[in-house]
């Protein structure tokens, strides 16, 4: 694998929410590591980018996404819609369940949905679209799981169940609690989707009450997915429990802009995630990322360096991911990008602030160059990076 150095960076954005913006101009990636990070760093690379001096991040982590047969999906009947999505700036999709298999049945029975989670988890392993690396195999909980079915879903280095078509009637036979402890001493993070019912029809509603009593890692698509639980429910979410916050771009915009001010008030924006929940009835949005990062920014008054985290190292984080964070020793995922042309703003920051779209320039993924010059799918940034070697 070759080396590369990136140089000239105007901003660095981290990915970390403590600590958002590094003071560093130049970027070391060998073996697919991000090696350094610092100023004028001048090392022998088998490639250098000049970034010309705008603004390097972390690559973009979908926190709600579901993914089905390779780059196609049959939700939207699309094909290449990951490497659409890399072109947005998304390095790395989170699967919140392979649900849009045609003919699934919903629920689908414990051994299917076991069966799905297994199969899939496999076929991603294996594939990159595009150099994009989906988390996928996400297992759907039904009633009638047992015990071994965790280890095994485990052993396959699964990390994510999902309460979604659950039947919550049947909480008080403490079935839906053994699920969560049998997940979380595996190391296995919880998530459920919330608010009212999704695109199939057959998904539970879940508000506060449900949530307080399974007590999952991530509240799914908090602000709605389409429809989010009601704003009290939200707020005592906040206020009252340490869970993640998933925010996504199939909800209510209005509920978004309320949850963030309850974040601030509660010092939680490290707790808030940013995801699509595509494909799916919202559709294909490959600039769903950069979009919510500029709704965050320019109209819930988040900073856009720390908008960025809640899309990067904040989802890292909640999922037990490596990735997410630019900086030593982290895998080399990182997007360059700046104001595109036209744009009233200074550069890519100022235009998430001030609401614009950046112009994607460069998309790294595991040390690979695979989006050099400009994006496929957003306008020519001002300034494009230039490569040598390779």
């Amino acid at each position: 694998m070759s080396s590369i150095l990136i140089k000239n960076i105007g901003t660095l954005v981290t990915g970390d929410i403590e600590n958002p913006l590094r003071d560093a101009d130049s970027v070391y990636i060998d073996d697919g590591v991000v090696r350094q990070v610092g100023q004028a760093i001048d090392v022998p690379s088998d490639q250098v980018v000049d970034a010309g001096g705008i603004t390097a991040i972390p690559g973009l982590i979908d926190s709600h996404s579901h993914p089905t047969f390779g780059d196609f999906t049959p939700a939207q009947n699309s094909l290449g819609w990951i490497t659409h999505y890399l072109h947005g700036g998304v390095t790395a999709l989170i699967s919140a369940g392979e649900l849009h298999l045609p003919g699934l049945s919903l629920p689908p029975p414990p051994q299917v949905a076991l069966s799905l989670a297994l199969l899939a988890k496999h076929c991603w392993n294996n594939l990159r679209p595009s150099g994009a690396t989906v988390y996928g195999g996400t297992l759907l909980l039904v009633p009638g799981l047992k015990e071994e079915d965790f280890d095994a879903i485990a052993e396959a280095g699964i990390r994510l169940v999902k309460f979604i078509f659950y039947d919550y009637s049947l909480l008080p036979n403490g079935e839906a609690g053994r699920y969560v402890k049998w997940a979380k001493e595996r190391q296995i993070k919880v998530k459920i989707h919330s608010g009212g019912v999704s695109r199939s029809g057959v998904s539970q509603v879940a508000g506060f009450d449900i949530i307080q009593q399974l007590s999952p890692d991530i509240v799914g698509h908090i602000t709605g997915g389409p429809i989010p639980m009601p704003e009290e429910d939200v707020v005592k979410i906040v206020t009252e429990t340490d869970q993640y916050l998933e925010i996504c771009s199939s909800g209510n915009l209005r509920m978004t802009a309320r949850l963030l001010e309850v974040a601030r008030d509660q010092g939680a924006f490290r707790r808030v995630l940013v995801g699509t929940d595509t494909p799916g009835g919202t559709g294909v949005i490959p600039r769903g990322m950069l979009r919510e990062i500029g709704f965050l920014s320019s109209v819930a008054a988040v900073p856009p360096p720390m908008a960025i985290a809640m899309a990067t190292g904040n989802v890292g984080r909640a999922h037990g991911l490596p990735i997410g964070l630019l900086k030593e020793g982290r895998p080399a995922h990182l997007v360059l990008l700046d104001r595109i042309q036209g744009s009233v703003a200074e550069d890519a920051l100022d235009s998430f602030a001030k609401g614009d779209l950046p112009g994607v320039s460069v998309v790294i993924t595991d040390g690979v160059i695979r989006i050099s010059g400009r994006s496929q799918q957003t306008p020519p940034p001002e300034r494009p990076a230039t490569i040598q070697g390779g």
